[in-house]
């Protein structure tokens, strides 16, 4: 009985090869689209969707200190001071949205970060973490990949109803034992830090 059910089910699959052919392709689509998904929401640039959502949000204040700051400086924080450093930042954004709506357009990926840049990041990471902790220098952090981002937002007044579109750029870099963070900045700045840095290590040496 076991031979004859095999037998039957091996004639079915020959007599229908399409049905096989389609299950295997929607199989293969769905496993496109979690890479996919995955690689938008956990990657690079699910973090400049994330950063870009929370920066005009009433409640963004945790999230963006926390992309931008250094994992341990963002621990030292906690307490008072980072609880300060986020309401005053909450509050600015309930003031400005108050009036004004803001929506975000888009977040377009516009380049890879070259090693001048990455070298650039180092730099800047280390000064804006530094304002926290004085001893950390760029040596601190290594840079491994990052890319430049084109964020648009939509801006309505709600009083007039004008609207307007601004854009600003940020970069989101992913270092060593940090994860991806961003750099409110555009990669020709960090071009310009990674050769001052350069600079610098020439005098040194």
């Amino acid at each position: 009985a076991v031979t004859e059910e095999a037998s039957a089910q091996t004639a079915t699959a020959q007599k229908d090869p399409l049905k096989t052919l389609v299950a295997a392709v929607i199989a293969l689509l769905v496993v496109i689209f979690v890479i996919v998904f995955i690689g938008n929401n956990i990657g690079a640039k699910g973090v400049a969707k994330k950063y870009a959502k929370k920066t005009f949000s009433k409640h963004g204040g945790k999230t963006v200190y926390s992309l931008t700051l250094s994992d341990d400086v963002y621990k030292d924080l906690k307490g008072d001071e980072l609880d300060d450093m986020i309401d005053n930042f909450n509050d600015s954004m309930e003031d400005i949205l108050e009036d004004t709506k803001v929506k975000v357009d888009s977040v377009k990926k516009t380049g890879k970060l070259s090693n001048k840049e990455l070298k650039g990041a180092e730099y800047l990471f280390a000064k804006n973490n530094s304002k926290y902790d004085k001893d950390l220098e760029a040596d601190d952090f290594k840079a491994k990949k990052g890319y430049e981002f084109k964020l648009t937002y939509k801006i309505k007044d709600k009083d007039s109803g004008d609207k307007e579109t601004t854009r600003n750029k940020i970069c989101v870099v992913k270092f060593k034992g940090e994860g991806w963070k961003v750099l409110v900045t555009d990669a020709d700045t960090l071009k310009s830090y990674g050769e001052k840095a350069d600079k610098n290590k020439d005098k040194d040496s």
